[in-house]
């Protein structure tokens, strides 16, 4: 009796007590990708490129044998937050950085990179967490940025960036606000005979149809980098990043095949190219980053 007693006590603290969760976490089935997926733990994961975050679900049972609710779901999520670095560091390792690596491969066989990766994740936010209708698990939402002093990315900023050559030659040309790149669909794999769709990357490159470099991360001010990466990332035209990012005048451009083993980089027009490396004002919108790329998809 007073067992029951204790378990109906620990429901009306739990309904009372618990103070109000302000955003509901994610429900386990559609929280992204599959990280973990034991009995009693299920951990998802979402890279979402428009707003340059990684974000993290867990999915903990509650000890069925504690009868004090709140207790259970203190002890479920002290677990959790024990876990964390693990369950981040497992959520960002298939995530694709440049043409030729994701995390998991630099995070394998760089220990300076792992150790940097290691401290970041560490300052994961908890966003939201919130207990099953049955009380049986608890799900805790977290996020950490992707850009920023202490984003994901910040491991690999370069120090110092490098000149991006003006080409010379003439093209009709002005200065225009930023780059529409609209890479939707199928596209060329240079080097190959087949298809490919572009995927989206922490550092695409931009080659012309020459495979001449257009730009890379090396070329891009470092604290634009820091700011938001090296380009925006969307699948729609009618985006407000495309106004945010590439202003009102940008040079519109459609990609002319896609580059490297993940699919990231992005072939443009080498008349596309010239229209930006001819002029100045147009290698600045490079080397700030005013280049949005519009993409079959994000996942």
């Amino acid at each position: 009796m007073l067992r029951y007693f204790s378990l109906f006590a620990g429901l009306v603290f739990c309904v009372f007590a618990i103070p109000p969760i302000t955003a509901q976490a994610p429900a386990p089935d559609k929280a992204g990708k599959i990280v973990v997926d034991q009995p009693g733990l299920n951990v998802r994961s979402r890279l979402d490129w428009t707003t340059g975050s990684l974000e993290v679900s867990v999915t903990r049972a509650l000890d069925p044998s504690q009868a004090v609710i709140p207790r259970a779901k203190g002890d479920a999520e002290t677990d959790i937050e024990s876990r964390l670095g693990e369950f981040m560091i497992d959520a960002l390792s298939p995530v694709i950085v440049d043409s030729a690596h994701t995390y998991g491969n630099f995070l394998a066989r760089d220990p300076a990179i792992f150790a940097k990766v290691s401290a970041l994740v560490t300052g994961a936010r908890r966003q939201a967490a919130s207990l099953s209708e049955d009380f049986s698990q608890v799900t805790v939402a977290y996020s950490m940025p992707l850009f920023g002093p202490q984003g994901l990315a910040s491991p690999f900023y370069p120090s110092q960036n490098e000149p991006i050559p003006r080409r010379l030659g003439w093209v009709p040309t002005r200065p225009f606000t930023g780059v529409l790149i609209y890479a939707k669909g199928m596209l060329p794999a240079v080097g190959t005979n087949s298809t490919a769709q572009a995927k989206p990357a922490v550092y695409p490159r931009l080659f012309d149809e020459n495979m001449s470099v257009v730009m890379e991360k090396g070329m891009c001010a470092p604290d634009a980098l820091a700011a938001w990466g090296m380009v925006g990332y969307s699948t729609s035209l009618d985006d407000p990043v495309v106004l945010q990012r590439a202003g009102p005048l940008p040079l519109r451009l459609v990609a002319r095949g896609v580059f490297g083993d993940n699919s990231t980089d992005i072939v443009i027009s080498t008349e596309g190219a010239l229209q930006l490396l001819t002029l100045q004002e147009n290698i600045e919108l490079l080397r700030e980053g005013k280049v949005v790329v519009i993409y079959e998809s994000l996942d």
